[in-house]
């Protein structure tokens, strides 16, 4: 069962921050640790910031700074809720996003140390990635960007280790868009949701259930951009007591109802 067949986790209103943008799918190989690469140019005026707002989306995103400076190559992890993030005006940046529990790049910090923080330098976190940044800085074109991504992943470093269980239970919340009860992992591993909770705090730094809500949140999103919301398709005994709970939830995670996100998202058109 392929993440990347399942869960398409987005960032919907990056777009009203940038005048190009450009994705590609990797090959194959590299497509269970990672969602997609994209280069993007932001708006605004030189030496100035601008602010993206971000909403939870349960991935790492990697982003190269195209202008040089490297204190501006950032990892973004998901926020805990909507929030604002500082990039670069009018500024070039080739990034990577990665599914949960991605196997290609290694950190020096744990996945719940970085959940706890808004962004980290690039190079903290990842050093040896720095070879990659000078080598994408001579890069003219997206396309010979992507061909020295994918020559550089065909020599892989010490993989992110997993537990299989987490790993089985991630794959099962994806399949089922979230819609499930964390009694349900545990009686799929057989074991207890004590120790499901501490081995999901340990590897991805949330519990199990907020891992639950934050897949089907992003299911909500999905819906949302493509215009075919529907409270229903969502209500889940598993997940959601009622209406109520539902869209107390779906606040959590935005501030708002989606209705209201929605329209954030079609003003923005």
């Amino acid at each position: 069962m392929k993440l990347v067949n399942k869960f398409n986790p987005l960032q919907p209103e990056w777009k009203k921050n940038i005048q190009s943008l450009q994705m590609s799918k990797t090959s194959p190989p590299f497509q269970n640790s990672i969602v997609f690469v994209y280069q993007f140019k932001t708006k605004g005026n030189i030496n100035e910031n601008i602010l993206f707002p971000s909403i939870p989306n349960g991935c790492i995103d990697l982003l190269f700074h195209l202008d040089g400076i490297q204190s501006q190559c950032l990892l973004v992890p998901s926020p805990k809720k909507r929030t604002f993030l500082p990039f670069s005006a009018y500024s070039t940046y080739f990034g990577i996003r990665l599914f949960p529990l991605q196997k290609l790049f290694p950190f020096q910090l744990s996945l719940k140390e970085i959940n706890s923080e808004k962004a980290f330098s690039l190079f903290e976190v990842a050093p040896y990635l720095r070879p990659l940044y000078e080598l994408l800085l001579q890069k003219h074109t997206f396309i010979e960007q992507m061909q020295l991504l994918e020559c550089y992943l065909k020599h892989p470093r010490n993989s992110q280790l997993y537990s299989t269980i987490v790993a089985s239970c991630i794959n099962k919340i994806i399949f089922h868009h979230g819609h499930l009860h964390v009694k349900d992992l545990e009686q799929f591993t057989g074991y207890s949701e004590r120790y499901l909770r501490l081995l999901f705090q340990k590897e991805l730094g949330i519990p199990p259930k907020t891992f639950l809500q934050l897949v089907n949140f992003q299911y909500i999103i999905n819906d949302i951009v493509k215009g075919d919301f529907h409270i229903e398709k969502h209500l889940n005994e598993n997940l959601y007591y009622d209406s109520s709970h539902f869209y107390k939830t779906f606040k959590k995670f935005t501030n708002m109802t989606p209705g209201e996100y929605r329209k954030i998202l079609v003003d923005e058109v």
